[in-house]
């Protein structure tokens, strides 16, 4: 005999609503995922802007009184300091002086490009404006040294301090805001 068909079974009408509710409790626990995120954040970004906009963190607060009674020489060393907090994310700002060829101390020939960091633009021009003077400073003070003075390590970081020393005494400076702040060489070759 044939087998007769059987009618497919019905669906039951509570199954369905099991896998809705399970489909509903992961969407509730996806959205309060993303808002702890979110709120996290936020949190995050109001502290970091908070902390970095008051860069005096843990300093006393000065009252408009303590200015006041402060003496002009005091007022520009908080001034200079305050500039130093404000340009501390800026890059720094080098002049180019020159490539300096000079014969050294025994028949050695010198040549070295020399950089200077100064505090700022402005300051770069002034050392732009006294160009010819410090040139020539540079050389009579490279042309007095020994080829061996400046083999070492030491000896060039000595060179430096007082090359610094030299032009700031060119530019008239009493402090690095005032004249250059440092010295380097991009090249230093001695032959």
């Amino acid at each position: 005999m044939a087998e007769a068909k059987k009618p497919a079974p019905a669906a039951e009408p509570n199954a369905a609503a099991p896998k809705a509710k399970k489909n509903v409790i992961l969407y509730v626990v996806i959205a309060l995922l993303v808002l702890v995120i979110v709120v996290g954040g936020a949190f995050a970004t109001w502290l970091f802007m908070t902390i970095s906009a008051n860069q005096n963190f843990g300093e006393p607060a000065a009252t408009t009184e303590a200015h006041a009674e402060e003496p002009a020489s005091d007022k520009k060393a908080a001034k200079k300091k305050e500039k130093k907090k404000t340009e501390a994310g800026a890059p720094p700002v080098f002049d180019k002086l020159d490539t300096y060829t000079v014969n050294l101390q025994g028949g050695t020939v010198l040549q070295t490009e020399i950089h200077v960091q100064v505090a700022d633009e402005a300051q770069k021009e002034v050392v732009k404006s006294y160009l010819p003077r410090i040139s020539s400073q540079v050389n009579l003070l490279l042309s007095s040294k020994k080829q061996e003075e400046l083999a070492t390590l030491e000896g060039k970081v000595a060179l430096m301090a007082e090359l610094k020393q030299t032009i700031n005494k060119v530019l008239d400076a009493k402090d690095d805001e005032d004249g250059v702040m440092s010295v380097e060489f991009k090249t230093f070759i001695v032959q």
